[in-house]
């Protein structure tokens, strides 16, 4: 008879097989229209990088937590827990970077033709492959300043607990520690901030274009929804997905790290949050991918 951890494991592989699979053929697809389609090329690299951050947080944050719950032996040490962990971390930040350039750089693209972005407009594809280089660099700094200033990585090597990676215990007490999960914090809240803004943007755009021709829609015997609206409704569902992810999950990271022993409750909590948003991502993009193009704007 399997035990609850089992079970628990169980699901873990097949959301974390199914996420995985969505975004290699969400690469695949754009990779193939990256060399077919010269125009959408930008928008390409960017959905190609964040479906990679989010296959490799599926694969080092999954696979780990997994083998936990099966209470594989852990041959691992210190030294291999650490860098697996950050990976972990540069993968989260990836993913939560590509989300928001990806929704900043569409609400430019949908912008009016004579609104005060038409300029940046013109100029947004040529700084996409130096920002995604930047957002490299300045993440891999970040979380290996993290991860070396904030030490004691709460892991049990033996047979009955298993590997425990992505958590490092905070100390409160320690104004560095407070200082860098304060810096890390705002960051994220930052990038939520501008995506949340950049997909209302959108929202406005896509209905005021709605209104216009609505008169249209209006005199048409059909009742499928116009695109504008799938496109407004897949929107709201990305944004929606990626909020409620992304600000549930580091709570539940933050009150591990302040706990001085680990809660099973609160780590499973935590590890499903995090995997949630790059299972389904993938197959919102796809959606949205049918739907934008079908809806550009000229005021």
């Amino acid at each position: 008879m399997l035990t609850d951890d089992e079970v628990l494991g169980i699901a873990y592989l097949q959301l974390i097989g199914l996420g995985f699979l969505g975004n290699c053929i969400l690469i695949f697809l754009n990779t193939i229209n990256f060399f077919t389609d010269h125009k959408t090329r930008p928008k390409k690299i960017l959905i190609i990088h964040l479906s990679f951050s989010n296959a490799a947080l599926l694969l080092f944050r999954g696979i780990p937590t997994i083998i936990r719950l099966w209470r594989v032996k852990c041959f691992l040490n210190n030294l291999e827990i650490g860098i697996i962990t950050y990976i972990q971390t540069i993968s989260r930040s990836l993913s939560l970077c590509s989300t928001c350039l990806l929704s900043v750089f569409q609400a430019i693209i949908i912008s009016p033709n004579d609104s005060r972005w038409a300029e940046l407009k013109m100029k947004a594809p040529k700084y996409i492959m130096p920002i995604i280089l930047l957002c490299w660099g300045f993440y891999l700094l970040l979380d290996m300043t993290v991860l070396l200033y904030i030490p004691g990585i709460k892991n049990t090597t033996n047979s009955k607990d298993g590997c425990n990676t992505g958590y490092t215990s905070l100390d409160v007490h320690n104004k560095n520690h407070i200082k860098l999960i304060t810096v890390t914090c705002m960051h994220h809240i930052l990038l939520l901030c501008l995506m949340t803004c950049s997909s209302v943007y959108m929202v406005l755009i896509l209905h005021r274009h709605k209104r216009r021709v609505n008169h249209i829609h209006s005199n048409s015997l059909s009742t499928k929804t116009s695109p504008e609206t799938r496109a407004t409704q897949t929107i709201l569902i990305l944004v929606g997905t990626f909020v409620l992810f992304n600000v549930l999950s580091p709570i539940f990271i933050l009150h591990v790290s302040y706990t001085k022993f680990i809660n099973n409750w609160m780590i499973r909590a935590s590890v499903f949050l995090s995997l949630g948003y790059p299972t389904i991502s993938p197959f919102i993009l796809i959606n949205i991918e049918n739907q934008i193009p079908r809806t550009r704007v000229h005021q």
